[in-house]
């Protein structure tokens, strides 16, 4: 290959038609643009300028060689542009509980890559209502009935609750609750009414289980674990449960449910029209809809 800033000189004087120009735009002498298509010529062993005192033109050979130049420098400058789009790419931050991500959003991590490849996703774990403020945090999952003031809410799944355990434990029937052990998330804050085991025993028509024994967790996640663990039956969200109810790892004995509140896809006003949160809320809403197999 010639010198690519000899091909670099070359094209621009023959698409500006002037030493002079093409020295201006490559921020170099005319002198220094002539020695460059000298040394062109000889590399070649071919004129591809013809020179009078007034005028620059091509030679046969000329526009043989600015046509390729053209095309590949127009390639490069595609491809430049569109890398430089790539590393210029906004991230995007969502922020949810750590039970939703934890659960549900980090298991589909791959997915979301494999669909929006170009979705560059931050997560942000939070137990509280953060203000969305964009380059901070953009997006969040709210769990409630809403509204939800100063944001753009999308409603994506209905929740609800039941009770869930191990396939060791070999429930089959409802009196096999009184055999044992009740699993129970203490200071639960949503959704309301509590979905606690005095509601659902009453619901389901079993009475006499004393719904206050039994193991006591403070944070739903162990409440989950244990239950996987074999340590008793735990009433959780059926969105939560989904991956380990499809995989085995718990079982779903009774059909009976609570009913829990309504997970919103939330943004600020100034990102709903990017299309990488548009592209995210619109996965999520679909994601959520379909079953785990």
């Amino acid at each position: 290959m010639p010198p690519l800033t000899a091909l670099r000189a070359f094209e621009a004087t023959a698409r500006l038609s002037s030493f002079k120009a093409a020295a201006a735009e490559l921020f170099v002498t005319p002198t220094a643009i002539s020695h460059q298509i000298r040394q062109l010529e000889e590399y070649l062993g071919v004129r591809v300028l013809d020179r009078t005192p007034r005028s620059v033109s091509l030679t046969s050979k000329g526009k043989e060689l600015y046509e390729a130049t053209v095309s590949g420098f127009a390639d490069i400058r595609r491809s430049v542009a569109r890398l430089r789009e790539i590393d210029n790419r906004k991230a995007l931050t969502l922020s949810a509980t750590t039970a939703f991500l934890s659960h549900w959003l980090v298991p589909r991590l791959a997915e979301i890559r494999h669909v929006l490849p170009e979705l560059d996703l931050r997560l942000h774990a939070s137990e509280t209502i953060v203000k969305l403020q964009p380059g901070e945090i953009d997006v969040a999952i709210r769990y409630g009935k809403g509204p939800f003031a100063g944001v753009e809410a999308t409603s994506l799944r209905i929740d609800t609750f039941a009770p869930v355990c191990s396939p060791r434990l070999n429930i089959v029937d409802l009196e096999d609750i009184r055999r044992v052990a009740l699993i129970h998330v203490d200071g639960r804050t949503a959704p309301r009414p509590l979905p606690d085991w005095p509601r659902w025993c009453a619901g389901a028509g079993i009475s006499g289980v004393n719904t206050t024994a039994g193991l006591h967790f403070s944070n739903g996640l162990h409440a989950m674990q244990a239950a996987i663990a074999g340590q008793g039956v735990a009433i959780v969200s059926l969105v939560l449960a989904a991956d380990t109810l499809a995989s085995g790892l718990l079982v779903q004995p009774f059909h009976h449910v609570l009913p829990g509140d309504i997970y919103h896809f939330v943004c600020a006003p100034a990102v709903s029209s990017r299309s990488d949160v548009e592209a995210l809320r619109q996965w999520m809403r679909i994601e959520l809809d379909a079953p785990r197999s």
